[in-house]
């Protein structure tokens, strides 16, 4: 296991059995995977690996998490790119390679910002409010598609 927040997998290979799965688990830290295809890459972070009780601190700050989810995006984005967010879910879809490392960093700090989780070793705390003040051009995204999951009113993931 690599000191990255993000595990690198192949588009074919499963990643929910993963080491870093069940690293994120007992952890309790957000799972951020960089899943590389042929021609392309997407970054995912799913909710799978944090305890319950981050539920309702990501779907009331869903609006702050989509906006600063899209600065990072913004900032790797190319014209093929998508973003999709929701409060358990973000993907950044057909990112460069090269680019979706930095991503995927810059991606797990983000969540870690949103949710009392512990830090792997080697990182930082990152506050929330930083994230916000960086890449938050929105005409830079005008031409990139963004979906964006309704908030349902219950607590399941």
């Amino acid at each position: 296991m690599s000191d990255a927040p993000f595990e690198l997998v192949d588009a074919k290979d499963s990643f929910i059995d993963s080491d870093w799965f069940h690293h994120c688990r007992e952890t309790r830290t957000p799972f951020v995977v960089v899943r590389s295809g042929e021609h392309a890459a997407d970054v995912l972070w799913d909710y799978i690996t944090l305890p319950p009780e981050c539920d309702a601190a990501l779907r009331e700050n869903l609006p702050a998490l989509e906006r600063d989810a899209r600065a990072i995006f913004d900032r790797y984005a190319i014209p093929e790119s998508y973003l999709r967010v929701k409060a358990t879910l973000i993907g950044f879809d057909r990112l460069p390679f090269d680019r979706a490392k930095s991503a995927a960093a810059d991606l797990y700090h983000l969540i870690a910002a949103y949710v009392p989780v512990a830090e792997p070793a080697g990182g930082t705390t990152h506050d929330a409010h930083t994230e916000t003040a960086i890449g938050s051009d929105t005409a830079a995204s005008t031409s990139l598609r963004l979906w964006v999951e309704a908030v349902s009113t219950s607590s399941a993931a």
